[in-house]
């Protein structure tokens, strides 16, 4: 399996230890990369009114890959602001562009994380696990991963690689 897949980074620091990860992730394979500090992506709002921001040309053009990889620092037990503000922003294409968010089904969905340490909390993929769930996708695991020194340390590459290989 030859999939095409698209790293949707989310993190305070765009050049932090979480890139750091992302960027050995993508030299594993060559995925692609959208940075959410890139664009603007309005809170989500119950009355649509924030619909002229970059939310739908972000949605739409992950839609042309079959593996998405969300990557997120962990921010108090959870994924960051800006990535859950993302995540939020989905309930507009599965109420106002319903064409748009049944496009999901059937895709992979897979995360990575990055902390100071190796510490792991069990409910932190839950969200993306059971979003993948909720929204038809096949949910292909999840890793956490930490800097020693500003630097990946071998256990953290290692784990790198066999998650770059999963469903391949």
């Amino acid at each position: 399996m030859n999939l095409k897949r698209l790293i949707i980074f989310g993190s305070s620091r765009s050049q932090g230890d979480t890139r750091k990860v992302t960027d050995e992730f993508i030299r594993l394979t060559n995925a692609d990369l959208i940075d959410l500090n890139d664009y603007n992506i309005s809170f989500y709002d119950y009355e649509n009114r924030n619909q002229d921001d970059d939310f739908l040309p972000v949605f739409k053009r992950l839609l042309g890959y079959d593996q998405l990889i969300f990557a997120t620092p962990v921010y108090w037990y959870a994924m960051s602001g800006i990535m859950k503000t993302f995540f939020d922003r989905i309930s507009d294409v599965l109420t106002i562009r319903k064409d748009l968010g049944r496009q999901l089904r059937g895709k992979r969905l897979m995360v990575i994380s990055c902390s100071s340490d190796a510490r792991q909390y069990p409910c932190f993929e839950m969200p993306f696990e059971n979003s993948a769930d909720y929204l038809g996708m096949h949910f292909d695991g999840y890793l956490h991963t930490w800097l020693e020194n500003g630097t990946i340390p071998g256990e953290v590459q290692q784990k790198l690689a066999q998650f770059a290989n999963k469903n391949r």
